[in-house]
């Protein structure tokens, strides 16, 4: 999507929301979920819910709302890692170790959510994310030696969705495909 189209569209008034609400939207996510609900108009931000903090205990959380549909979105921070002594991003030592360590607590989280009836889950696919840009818009000095790191971090990611879209098969729900989406609208722009 075009920043015209997107200006357009956020210029457009709110519809009213039409018939009654069987189950309340959560987003459980890692840190961009905090970036994700300050960027979302405030009538929508009342409707969906966003649990993006840290130690955020799945279960307790559950237990607040009834009858929801979580999103769990989750990965992009496994893959990589914050260097905090250069301040910038890296992609994780061990991805292999961090892919399998994501599946895990996703399967995990769909073990939480399935033992609550008026719940249902749907795992979100990791974004097209790029450690190049991410660095270069905080002005690391030699942003070139993250492009090799990109190309890994594509296939990772590609790795991961693959088996978060095995497990949403297992349990019987079909997410929209935001890596598809994203990657599509970019390369129109």
């Amino acid at each position: 999507m075009s920043i015209k189209k997107l200006n357009d569209y956020l210029k457009k008034p709110d519809l009213p929301i039409k018939g009654g609400k069987a189950l309340t939207p959560v987003l459980f996510s890692d840190s961009k979920g905090n970036y994700l609900e300050r960027q979302i108009r405030p009538r929508i931000s009342r409707v969906i819910k966003f649990w993006s903090e840290k130690r955020n205990n799945i279960a307790t959380k559950i237990g607040q709302l009834d009858n929801i549909s979580i999103y769990v979105w989750l990965g992009t921070c496994d893959l990589t890692y914050y260097n905090y002594k250069t301040k910038y991003i890296e992609l994780h030592p061990d991805p292999s170790e961090a892919i399998k360590d994501t599946v895990y607590n996703l399967n995990e989280i769909v073990k939480i959510v399935q033992n609550y009836p008026g719940c249902k889950v749907t795992l979100l696919e990791v974004p097209p994310i790029s450690i190049y840009h991410w660095n270069k818009s905080r002005d690391y000095p030699d942003t070139n030696q993250f492009i090799n790191q990109d190309c890994l971090l594509v296939k990772h990611i590609l790795e991961l969705n693959s088996k978060i879209r095995e497990i949403n098969q297992q349990i019987q729900v079909f997410p929209p495909t935001l890596s598809v989406d994203i990657s599509h609208n970019q390369q129109k722009s």
